[in-house]
């Protein structure tokens, strides 16, 4: 279990690479406009009802009753900071809280020592690390999905899975 982490790690740093090279590719115009199609309606009465000046002639496809037209974009924006993106998230921080958590109650019980070569044994210094990695790894997710790309997911989901076999490890040897 212990040659899972660095492996991990490994995989992770290896993708947050690869995406920061994606970024320097150059997108095609077309990709960046976006079309806004306004549509209105009106109907207008017959003449008997005009000239009487009854309001209920007029139809409008109005949002009060002031009679100003309501125009209805085609296009929404995509929704960024919704409810997926601080579930997968906030899973990758929360359980990366009870890995260190776990891990510091084994060392504190002499039961085992940290797997990973490159993470300090000390509480602060695991906070630190995790915390930056977690940072980092809601940043690539954030910007991935504002490009709405379908892989926003994978950076928090790589966290969630080390995170999950740090955990897990620190269950087996209470």
């Amino acid at each position: 279990m212990t040659k899972l982490y660095p492996a991990l790690v490994g995989l992770s740093l290896a993708w947050s690479m690869t995406i920061c090279s994606a970024q320097n590719t150059k997108v095609p115009f077309k990709q960046i406009e976006r079309e806004i199609r306004m549509s209105a309606s009106l109907v207008v009465p017959d003449a008997k009802a005009a000239v009487s000046g009854s309001n209920e002639a007029y139809s409008f496809s109005s949002s009060s009753s002031s009679g100003s037209l309501y125009v209805q974009p085609t296009y929404k924006p995509p929704s960024i900071l919704d409810s997926k993106f601080f579930l997968v998230n906030g899973l990758h921080l929360g359980l990366a809280a009870v890995d260190v958590g776990l891990t510091q109650h084994c060392i504190a019980n002499h039961h085992c020592r940290e797997g990973n070569p490159l993470m300090p044994t000390s509480l602060a210094g695991q906070v630190a690390i995790n915390s930056a990695f977690v940072s980092a790894s809601a940043f690539v997710s954030f910007h991935l999905k504002k490009q709405e790309s379908k892989a926003w997911w994978l950076s928090p989901v790589i966290g969630i899975c080390a995170h999950t076999a740090g955990a897990l490890t620190g269950i087996l040897n209470r």
